[in-house]
């Protein structure tokens, strides 16, 4: 009976995930204005431990000019179409009024980072010893460029 008792135990412990890491979440923000442009840039990290499991990122810009907004969405969807045959990268541009949204879908866990690698080699600065996307290498990434990034 105590062998019993014993192996229900550790079948418990082992179901709920005793000692596993669980997803946690940093926010890194940004606002800029800029000659007449406002910048509202929002970037959702999920990770677990040390490795970036997700980032979803929301970059509004915001002007009065229509030619300034269909210049910003031009290039960013230059930048985003050389991902567009990669599973788990996924993009949206549209303007809506005087307000561009870029929003962007990246599963690291999911994705192929060799393919991801061979399109844009600079992504290999962010990954960690796992050779996974590093959680402190991608807040200096945007810490860099002047966001300031909370752990939830």
């Amino acid at each position: 009976m105590k062998k019993i008792i014993i192996l229900g135990v550790a079948l418990l412990i082992l179901a709920t995930g005793c000692g596993t890491e669980t997803e946690e979440k940093m926010v890194c923000t940004r606002t800029a204005n800029l000659n007449g442009v406002e910048m509202d840039l929002r970037y959702e990290v999920t990770y677990e431990g040390e490795n970036v499991n997700r980032v979803q990122t929301t970059e509004k810009v915001t002007t009065d000019s229509e030619e300034t907004l269909q210049q910003y969405k031009q290039q960013v969807e230059n930048i985003y179409s050389n991902f567009d045959n990669i599973e788990h990268y996924n993009y949206n541009v549209e303007i809506d009024g005087n307000t561009l949204t870029s929003t962007t879908d990246i599963d690291y866990t999911k994705i192929d980072m060799d393919e991801l690698l061979a399109i844009d080699s600079s992504i290999e600065q962010l990954l960690n010893d796992n050779d996974k996307i590093g959680l402190d290498n991608i807040t200096k990434v945007y810490e860099t460029a002047g966001a300031t990034c909370d752990k939830e």
